[in-house]
């Protein structure tokens, strides 16, 4: 004797409340375990209007202008040396106000060497300028 089984004309469900449940279970497990604390290796404290005001009013800076050719300018008188800039450097800033203070921007040709940018960066670095800036050249640039 056979005995057969009914057959179910209704096709198989997949349940999805038990998956649904688990993955909310998670959600809640990472979002509990998770740490929000902003992790920083520098303190960096920003100046308030007070200090951009008196960072206005200060002196104006030495200008050190680096030339194609190799040579210096320190504010507009020509230096062919290290040597030579370091002492120029070394007596304008001791007729500063204030030497600790004194900023120095330089301005380097487009086709200057980089080993003479570091140059001066090393000479102004020798005689204690640790304020420096160096200048650029905005331009527009369109993107097609």
């Amino acid at each position: 004797m056979k005995i057969r089984r009914a057959r179910s004309s209704t096709p198989p469900d997949i349940n999805f409340i038990p998956l649904i449940d688990v993955l909310l279970v998670i959600v809640i497990f990472l979002v509990c375990t998770t740490t929000y604390v902003r992790q920083s290796q520098l303190k960096v404290e920003l100046p308030g209007t007070q200090a951009a005001q008196a960072a206005q009013n200060t002196e104006k800076p030495l200008v050190v202008k680096v030339g194609a050719d190799g040579n210096y300018a320190l504010d507009g008188e020509l230096i062919n040396s290290e040597a030579v800039l370091k002492t120029r450097l070394e007596g304008l800033l001791r007729r500063m106000a204030k030497p600790a203070d004194g900023r120095v921007v330089i301005e380097a040709d487009a086709t200057a060497t980089h080993q003479s940018v570091v140059t001066v960066m090393d000479v102004l670095a020798s005689v204690g300028v640790a304020k420096v800036s160096i200048a650029t050249a905005s331009t527009n640039v369109r993107s097609r």
